[in-house]
């Protein structure tokens, strides 16, 4: 192997490199990123709080109302007979399901904003 390069093919990647007309292009890019990681940060730094939050909660004196609010949660929305509908429709039929689904559509509708 040889370090020579071939003058003609280096002449024609000379060529065709890529010429920015606009000097503020690659800020706005790096500032976009920026935005985007302090955004990306914040939000996980808001998750870990709520976490924290919901740890030392339960051990406060709300521990009662906590429970009571878990415990209707878990209430059926339609009571179905038993069969297959009911199994179908087990993981929405709850005031749990309801409240995951709306975040999940929170967390559908932040993903297409941010991005």
């Amino acid at each position: 192997m040889s370090n020579d390069r071939d003058p003609i093919l280096e002449a024609m990647f000379e060529k065709t490199r890529p010429t920015y007309e606009d000097d503020g292009y690659v800020e706005r890019v790096m500032a976009k990123v920026d935005a985007r990681r302090r955004n990306v940060m914040v939000g996980r730094l808001s998750i870990v709080a709520l976490i924290f939050l919901l740890e030392f909660l339960p051990s406060s004196p709300l521990q009662n109302s906590v429970g009571r609010v878990t415990q209707l949660l878990g209430n059926e929305l339609v009571n179905l007979d038993a069969g297959w509908m009911e199994m179908i429709l087990a993981p929405v039929n709850s005031i749990a399901g309801v409240v995951g689904m709306f975040l999940l559509g929170l967390h559908v509708l932040y993903r297409r904003n941010v991005r």
